[in-house]
């Protein structure tokens, strides 16, 4: 008979269902896209397969679903300045709660998106759409300012200190920390835009 603790028991509440999702991201981190299944989740959440499938009729499905719910909601900073606000609002995603090692669940959607059309459908349609986009108000503030060189690509700009993290992630082997982001902002956007954050 099993012990109470690896009783499986079916997603009938909200906190349950956390609890599978939150597994789904720890799993996904862990193991890579590849690798990933649906009994390694029902091992990890003491849930059956049988009711996740149920839920998400696939892999995809329930990383999406996951990513979903543990999505990090940040509003945009003001500090003052592009970079100050820059340098904060990537300071605050790092701080914040959520499941799962960054650094390989950001190489796992990396490698299931580009090996499975279906993951990257889902991403783009369902995390894509709704919530704020702090980064682009951040920018928004600063053009008001007149922080930012003329005919700056306001698109690229906003997709610069991501991709930089990235690169770091995948080809250098670096994990993702708040000293990458001052690296990046003090040791990048500083000196190729031509301004300062103000900081004492």
């Amino acid at each position: 008979m099993s012990s109470p603790s690896r009783r499986r028991v079916p997603l009938d509440t909200p906190e349950r269902l956390a609890e599978v999702l939150a597994a789904a991201i720890d799993v996904v981190a862990e193991v890579g896209y590849e690798r990933f299944n649906m009994d390694l989740v029902a091992q990890r959440a003491h849930v059956s397969k049988g009711s996740l499938y149920q839920r998400w009729p696939s892999k995809a499905h329930l990383i999406v679903a996951a990513l979903d719910a543990n999505r990090v909601e940040m509003t945009a900073p003001d500090t003052g300045s592009y970079l100050g606000d820059v340098r904060e609002l990537a300071k605050r995603w790092l701080r914040a709660e959520m499941p799962g090692d960054r650094r390989g669940l950001l190489l796992a959607l990396l490698e299931g998106s580009r090996r499975d059309p279906e993951l990257a459908r889902l991403m783009t349609e369902q995390l894509g759409q709704g919530g704020t986009n702090p980064m682009a108000e951040v920018l928004d503030a600063a053009k008001a300012r007149g922080e930012l060189p003329p005919g700056v690509d306001l698109e690229l700009l906003a997709e610069l200190p991501l991709s930089l993290a990235i690169t770091n992630v995948l080809f250098k082997d670096q994990p993702l920390t708040e000293d990458l982001v001052d690296r990046i902002v003090d040791g990048l956007l500083a000196p190729l835009l031509g301004i300062g954050d103000h900081r004492e």
